[in-house]
């Protein structure tokens, strides 16, 4: 007859062994990426604009994530924006909603309209002229990217198993370089300095998990 240490060494064995099986199940069962759209607000401006997402989870806590959104023409230089954001996201994830916090870095690319404005046409002396405004001679696109990091919380819920709705909102800081004066001995230069730009960023998504 077996002994009763055979016995216990058997039924832990077992033991571990339907331990590790539900472990394997729940990791399969668990979704791992994430795809979504979003519609988002940004900066004092609000322009308006969207984009895509997309989310690996390394565990049910925490996440890389990447995401590109567009801005289409807004103001009075038609100011087009675009954004990527690369980073993680960690947090509380339950069965029916998640709190998560997100550290995202990436790059903001401006694109503009500037107009050039002629003088007016100057005035032959002994003659009176009626007086022009600068008119516009051309118009050409300006481009400008700036490197931003997006920090933020983040709010989910999982109506079902593969789907996700999402908010986000954060704090989309970018670095520009400023002009300032510097004072000498009989003289000043002008120097460069970055400043950072804070802008208030909103995203709302629909997303399914795969």
């Amino acid at each position: 007859m077996p002994s009763v240490k055979s016995a216990a060494t058997f039924c832990f064995i077992l033991l571990m062994t339907l331990v590790l099986h539900e472990s394997v199940i729940a990791q399969q069962e668990e979704p791992k990426i994430e795809a979504g759209a979003q519609l988002s607000v940004l900066g004092r401006s609000a322009s308006i604009g969207g984009g895509g997402r997309l989310t690996f989870n390394l565990t049910r806590n925490l996440a890389l994530e990447g995401e590109l959104n567009y801005f289409p023409s807004s103001g009075s230089n038609n100011t087009r924006i675009f954004q990527g954001q690369f980073g993680v996201k960690a947090g509380l994830r339950f069965d029916r909603f998640g709190v998560f916090g997100k550290v995202r870095p990436g790059f903001i690319n401006s694109q503009y309209n500037v107009t050039v404005f002629c003088p007016p046409p100057v005035c032959p002396p002994g003659q009176v002229c009626i007086p022009r405004l600068p008119s516009p001679c051309s118009v050409f696109t300006a481009t400008n990217t700036k490197f931003s990091s997006d920090l933020g919380a983040v709010v989910e819920f999982y109506p079902a198993k593969r789907v996700v709705v999402r908010f986000d909102v954060g704090d989309t800081i970018t670095n520009r370089r400023a002009p300032s004066v510097s004072l000498d001995v009989g003289q000043f230069a002008i120097i460069s300095s970055n400043v950072a730009t804070h802008n208030l960023q909103v995203s709302a998504s629909v997303g399914f998990r795969f």
